[in-house]
């Protein structure tokens, strides 16, 4: 099954309706990654601009399972069972960070496989994802605690990568694939 970007903006819409943060963040993750694969478009490098517009509403539609690393796992679950075409479960499915190997999946507790991302669209939706995270915001309203999530949009994606850096160490593979991903994106997009 291959719809419309359109289709899977609103099966997204549907499946995420009592998440709105998530829907912001994926609309604007879309919106990255598209922006992103029209430039290398217009340099001459084959994108698949639908696919990468279907794959970015999608990507987080695990998130309506778990906010966890598995979350990835979970869409790529979600666009299968919907029956979605191979190209589409593996843009979901390898996202996450720059990717994940087989080997930190097993740790992890997810299915043993690699989740590199291979494809040009693959790379470009992970890279475009780390332009944005998530925060959690505290405070009160009426007396009461609140937590609230909110977006924060970046010009680059050196924030993500600091961030990285102090979770895992800056000589970890997750981070070395990461700036690998990076090094590779910005000199596609400056050829």
């Amino acid at each position: 099954m291959q719809p419309s970007i359109k289709e899977a903006r609103k099966l997204m819409r549907i499946k995420l309706a009592d998440k709105p943060h998530v829907i912001s963040h994926i609309e604007k993750v879309t919106k990255k990654a598209l922006e992103i694969g029209r430039r290398l478009k217009e340099k001459g490098l084959d994108v698949d601009l639908k696919l990468l517009g279907i794959g970015g509403y999608l990507h987080d539609i695990g998130r309506s399972v778990t906010y966890g690393v598995g979350h990835a796992v979970e869409s790529g679950r979600i666009v299968k069972e919907l029956g979605f075409s191979e190209p589409v479960i593996r843009l979901v499915e390898n996202h996450i960070g720059a990717g994940i190997t087989a080997e930190e999946a097993k740790r992890l507790g997810l299915p043993v496989k690699d989740y590199i991302p291979e494809t040009l669209e693959e790379r470009i939706l992970a890279y475009a994802d780390k332009f944005l995270e998530t925060e959690l915001v505290f405070g009160t309203f009426d007396g009461e605690q609140v937590v609230c999530r909110r977006d924060i949009k970046y010009d680059s994606i050196e924030p993500t990568l600091k961030r990285f850096r102090e979770l895992f160490g800056s000589n970890s593979p997750v981070v070395l694939r990461l700036e690998k991903l990076r090094d590779e994106m910005e000199t596609l997009l400056k050829s």
